[in-house]
């Protein structure tokens, strides 16, 4: 929250606010940036809207001035000096509360605005009732933007073909339980099942995690003793890239569950389907191992080895079926990819970090970031000191930009499925 319009960046975390403006009810604009404290701005791949909140110091008592009731928006715009306008945060959202007023004293009040994004809003005040058939991908175009049954969005969507169709009876559901039923039976052109819905800086997504994951590492966190090098005249030298590359804090908490795991149906589980059509009864296994290799990972080697106790009984699951429920569609259901898709979703967040790193605008969920870390051991001459357990490719699962008048700070929770090391070919 720099005092200039400066597009100059001067250190890691810099930031600049170009507006922070309320457009009340009757279409009063008006500009609250010189009273904010700070902004929280909070994605999150497996939630479906961006949030946030503004905390407020002000003694113009906006709340009875402007006045906050429920009906106000909120337009804002931060970036990082010297980015682009695409890797801006901006955009006009709604303002869903107003909390933890406390009056400082006659004349100086601080409280909290809450905001998410418009889609949030429509999708509360909708509960539809349609059938809707076609292709996946093609059904979520039409939630996504419809006018009258959808979420009315006018950003952009990002939506990832799939390969299968699908008819079903929307019961009084909001669009948002729509776009995440039909995440259940997307199988893509890859044949990969693991879809979500999710909202990110870029827009509205509609994708499958391993088309995600296939993208290029977009930053390299290191976590070190670095310090900055100084000039002979004592002033430190700046280096951006190895500022933005510093993890500030880390926190494992939970290096990995067992039990969990295998409650959940990540290591196998067995499905029980029976047809009230047909009168057909089918049994099916699945093993998480037996299957790594026909997907795409973050990285290369499974997050278990082959010694790994695993008995598909630990998660049983039964399923009713009923051919030809809907005219001109055979079965509908996701039975043949449920338990694919229970096991690559537990997979994904099988490793789970969370860490602190100087804030960037162009910062989003979904995006690759790797972690290069040493173990936390005293390292012997020749010895390899890479910690490969927790280093390696990694995707933003969520993410908290927060910014006040002297710093941007990102607090992002990183999952992988998979690890830079083979256990099977270890002494």
């Amino acid at each position: 929250m720099n005092p200039t319009d400066s597009n100059s960046i001067r250190f890691a975390g810099d930031v600049n606010i170009e507006y922070i403006s309320v457009i009340t009810s009757t279409g009063l604009v008006h500009n609250i940036k010189n009273q904010v404290m700070a902004i929280e701005i909070y994605e999150d791949l497996f939630s479906p809207f961006i949030t946030g909140v503004i905390n407020i110091n002000e003694s113009y008592d906006f709340i009875n001035v402007l006045p906050f009731i429920g009906e106000e928006y909120i337009n804002l715009s931060v970036f990082t000096p010297s980015f682009g306008n695409a890797d801006h945060i901006e955009g006009q959202f709604y303002i869903y509360k107003v909390s933890n007023r406390q009056i400082l004293n006659l004349r100086t009040q601080i409280y909290q605005i809450h905001f998410i994004s418009k889609e949030a809003i429509v999708d509360l005040n909708k509960n539809v009732s349609k059938s809707y058939q076609g292709k996946v991908s093609d059904i979520a175009k039409e939630i996504l933007t419809n006018k009258i049954d959808g979420l009315e969005t006018e950003k952009k969507v990002n939506i990832e073909a799939t390969s299968n169709t699908t008819k079903f009876i929307s019961n009084y559901w909001s669009p948002v339980s729509s776009l995440n039923y039909i995440a259940g039976t997307a199988i893509s052109l890859d044949n990969a099942s693991n879809y979500i819905f999710f909202e990110n800086r870029r827009g509205l997504n509609f994708a499958s995690l391993d088309t995600l994951y296939k993208q290029p590492s977009y930053m390299k966190f290191v976590y070190d003793n670095y310090s900055r090098d100084y000039r002979a005249d004592g002033g430190s030298i700046i280096d951006l890239n190895k500022d933005y590359s510093r993890l500030l804090d880390i926190d494992v908490p939970n290096v990995f569950d067992y039990m969990d795991r295998t409650k959940s149906g990540m290591y196998g589980s067995k499905l029980i389907t029976f047809d009230t059509t047909t009168k057909r009864y089918v049994v099916k296994n699945y093993d998480m191992l037996k299957d790594f290799d026909n997907n795409y990972h973050l990285n290369r080697y499974a997050a278990v080895s082959k010694k790994n106790i695993s008995n598909p009984n630990a998660m049983i699951i039964n399923y009713p079926k009923a051919y030809a429920s809907h005219t001109g569609y055979t079965d509908v259901t996701n039975a043949s990819i449920i338990q694919k898709r229970i096991s690559r979703l537990m997979q994904a967040e099988s490793t789970k970090i969370q860490v602190t790193v100087m804030g960037r605008t162009d910062y989003t969920v979904g995006m690759i970031v790797e972690l290069d870390l040493n173990k936390m051991q005293p390292i012997q001459k020749n010895e390899d000191a890479k910690d490969n357990i927790f280093s390696g490719r990694y995707i933003v699962s969520a993410i908290n930009h927060y910014i006040n008048r002297d710093k941007h700070e990102c607090s992002m929770e990183l999952i992988k499925d998979s690890y830079v090391v083979d256990f099977n070919n270890r002494s």
